[in-house]
């Protein structure tokens, strides 16, 4: 980018002096044609300028944002959860499971509780499962704040367009995919929008989270090429559908 630069720099001083070199000759070039074109290249030189210097400062930001967001993200308890919820052991419980409830009335009931039998069957040394399952159960406020909650404001900060997607596809897309496709996960997210029927689809509990890991499931499908370049740029204006009811089957 900074020998383009000096590429175009050039070019531009080479018909300055071009002038400079013929006005003895045809003070026309001042007024004519050549005139207007080099005062359009000058114009769009100082834009390009512009975009480029824009261009950085929002790298920067991102960079920043993506960087605070990856402190947050990797910690102790964090990579304990993602482990949990990597090896299909932590299962999501609602005691009362009465659907005529509330979630207000029913969501400090709820909670996960860590299935000990399917981290046994990943064959981990002895070591590594003792570690990650000292706690046999997580509130679902811990889920929130340690994993969910975290993921929701990514998705929120790229649908902003306060971080680019591209950073946060090549730093958290594999942790969003993992969790977005557990089955124990899904069900607590379900669960959450069991009273969100009517409303919009902006509004539902970890709607963030599916946006972005959407958005993550579709890029990672896509070959370099027309295809990419077609998505980045409906991507640009135009967001995922999103569908409230989720298909938690397995």
């Amino acid at each position: 980018m900074k020998r383009l630069s000096l590429v175009f720099i050039i070019f531009i001083f080479g018909i300055i002096i071009l002038i400079f070199v013929n006005t003895r000759f045809c003070e026309s070039y001042y007024t004519g044609v050549l005139g207007s074109i080099l005062a359009a290249f000058f114009a769009a030189f100082l834009v390009w300028v512009a975009w480029e210097e824009l261009g950085k400062l929002s790298k920067t930001s991102s960079a920043d944002f993506i960087h605070r967001l990856d402190n947050d993200f990797f910690t102790s308890e964090t990579r304990k959860l993602v482990a949990l919820v990597d090896c299909e052991a932590l299962d999501f419980k609602d005691p009362l499971n009465d659907e005529s409830q509330s979630v207000g009335e029913t969501d400090s009931l709820t909670y996960f509780e860590v299935n000990l039998d399917n981290l046994k069957k990943t064959n981990l040394p002895e070591e590594i499962i003792k570690s990650i399952s000292k706690k046999n159960y997580y509130s679902t406020w811990e889920v929130d704040d340690l994993l969910l909650g975290l993921f929701e404001n990514i998705g929120m900060l790229e649908q902003r367009r306060i971080i680019g997607f591209q950073m946060v596809y090549d730093v958290f897309s594999w942790y969003l995919e993992t969790t977005w496709k557990n089955y124990e996960i899904k069900k607590y997210i379900m669960y959450c929008r069991k009273d969100d029927n009517n409303a919009r689809i902006e509004t539902v509990f970890y709607y963030y989270f599916q946006y972005i890991v959407t958005k993550c499931l579709e890029y990672g499908t896509l070959h370099s090429g027309p295809c990419l370049l077609w998505w980045k740029i409906k991507r640009y204006f135009r967001r995922p559908k999103i569908n409230a009811k989720i298909n938690i089957d397995i």
